[in-house]
């Protein structure tokens, strides 16, 4: 099968990480992957021509951009496109439309808190989590999606597609979802080392190149981190709150080495975190590593993973967690407590008082610590692995095409 993914952020995060990987296993088993993406997404572009996966790009494909849907369904009729999925709201737009006007199937994964009422256009839906499953139900049966009525230039750019909107039934919609979690190479996770990736494992702490000698000397703390988009939503300042909790309680590992603070990522709350780090007096145990394209090493060194969210549909970082084998601290919101089960310590969101707690629980009993990441570790390899979730997003593919034919 000839798949097109359209994707139209500019950024890079978890729905895009998944949307590449998926692309590269498709062709892995034999089909054709294509791309359509924002012309100002340097990273997908780079990772998709490194990966041989072939993209076309345009400038600002927004919702009303009448010449990204011409593009679409030109690409479409070159490349004998069978199938398009949609990743993200306004590459659900365009790719109803596209598909609508050529009559090829469509199916939307959704991985976002946000209602769109033309996700229930898709001929598929999938979500990555029933957290976000049940958001949408929710929506979706409500009056605002039912009373919902296309603006005038929609109006005009569904019709130019021979587009016709219409709300559909709960009943309708239900019968059209699946459940598809995300997913990693869970190879380059599994069993990383960082001395091989980056130190001379002798007992010297010596680094094989300079770029890399601060995080080798981190051995000599007992490591706590978290990884993500610095933004209020991802919940840091809480991370942030907890550490200065447990700095000044005067709290060391059991082998006495002190606490030392990760946070790995960049956005728009970096600069005001390093502010109370600063004003709270705690800088000295506390490092900010803005944006890595490589998180392995960084979660590698951590003794203690934390996910700090206050509504996170999924959290691809945790599942990175749990590969990697570490003991996580995550909040019980969204998709988070379906990912680690009954594995792991999971706290209220927004309460730095229950996060110092959890980590002095895993710090006080290395046992602990040991026995949820392991448990982790073997629930991720059930559950997450993304051979699951690729084959079964090509079942549904194949479903897709034949009631089509």
């Amino acid at each position: 099968m000839k798949i097109l993914h359209i994707i139209s952020s500019r950024g890079w995060g978890g729905a895009e990480n998944a949307a590449v990987y998926l692309a590269k296993k498709q062709i892995e088993k034999g089909h054709k992957a294509f791309f359509f993406i924002h012309h100002l997404n340097k990273k997908m572009i780079f990772l998709l021509g490194s990966a041989g996966v072939p993209y076309f790009s345009i400038l600002d494909p927004e919702r009303k951009n009448v010449f990204a849907v011409k593009k679409i369904i030109n690409i479409c009729k070159t490349e004998n496109i069978d199938i398009i999925h949609t990743h993200l709201g306004t590459g659900n737009y365009l790719g109803v439309l596209a598909g609508n006007f050529l009559k090829i199937p469509v199916c939307s994964t959704i991985n976002i808190f946000s209602g769109y009422p033309y996700y229930a256009m898709a001929d598929r839906l999938l979500f990555d989590s029933l957290a976000v499953k049940d958001y949408f139900i929710e929506y979706l049966s409500g009056d605002e999606y039912k009373r919902y009525a296309p603006g005038y230039i929609e109006r005009i750019i569904n019709k130019i597609f021979k587009l016709k909107y219409r709300a559909a039934d709960i009943k309708e919609i239900v019968n059209k979802i699946e459940i598809i979690y995300e997913r990693i190479d869970e190879a380059k996770f599994i069993d990383y080392d960082i001395d091989r990736d980056m130190c001379v494992n002798n007992g010297t702490n010596n680094c094989v190149n300079g770029e890399n000698e601060n995080l080798c000397k981190f051995k000599n703390f007992f490591n706590i981190g978290i990884t993500g988009r610095v933004t209020e939503q991802k919940g840091q300042v809480y991370f942030v709150k907890a550490a200065e909790l447990l700095l000044k309680s005067g709290l060391k590992s059991l082998s006495d080495k002190s606490l030392m603070f990760h946070i790995v990522g960049n956005g728009d709350d970096e600069k005001m975190l390093k502010n109370m780090v600063n004003k709270m007096d705690i800088a000295n145990n506390f490092k900010f590593w803005g944006y890595q394209s490589d998180v392995r090493r960084f979660v590698s060194m951590f003794d203690i993973a934390v996910s700090c969210s206050l509504n996170e549909p999924f959290g691809i970082n945790n599942i990175e967690y749990m590969f990697m084998k570490k003991p996580c601290i995550a909040t019980n919101t969204g998709g988070i407590p379906e990912v680690y089960g009954d594995t792991n310590i999971i706290i209220p969101p927004k309460d730095p008082v229950k996060l110092k707690e959890a980590i002095e629980k895993y710090i006080k009993n290395p046992d602990i610590m040991k026995r949820e990441a392991l448990r982790g570790f073997e629930r991720a390899n059930r559950l997450f692995k993304a051979d699951i979730s690729v084959n079964r997003i090509i079942g549904i593919y194949e479903d897709m095409y034949a009631k089509h034919m």
